[in-house]
């Protein structure tokens, strides 16, 4: 797997053992445990199926589907909540929280 990510990537600055320096001897450090090379095998084909957008090629959304006629800005507007969420505080997620309960129509 190495050789695999050495060829995407480019060589690692490692060489994949544990070395402690001396300044680790105040610090706890726990070694590295062996790792199974086929699930790491596989969550890199994962990331870089998800880094190349296999899928979005593979199964392309037709703007039929992205703009449903019953609410044709519907997923833009879920994009935004999803940028405005980690930027919101604590009382306006609340706030955001009530007004989902709260319907006037």
């Amino acid at each position: 797997m190495r050789r695999r990510m050495d060829k995407r990537l480019g060589p690692s600055s490692t060489d994949g053992t544990y070395n402690p320096t001396k300044e680790s001897k105040d610090t706890l450090v726990t070694p590295l445990k062996p790792s199974n090379e086929d699930a790491e095998l596989e969550q890199v084909n994962v990331l870089y199926s998800l880094l190349e957008s296999r899928y979005t090629k593979k199964y392309p959304l037709s703007d039929r589907l992205m703009k449903p006629l019953s609410d044709p800005e519907h997923y833009q507007k879920l994009v935004k909540e999803l940028e405005e969420a980690p930027k919101r505080s604590w009382f306006g997620s609340l706030v955001n929280r009530w007004k989902g309960m709260i319907r006037w129509s």
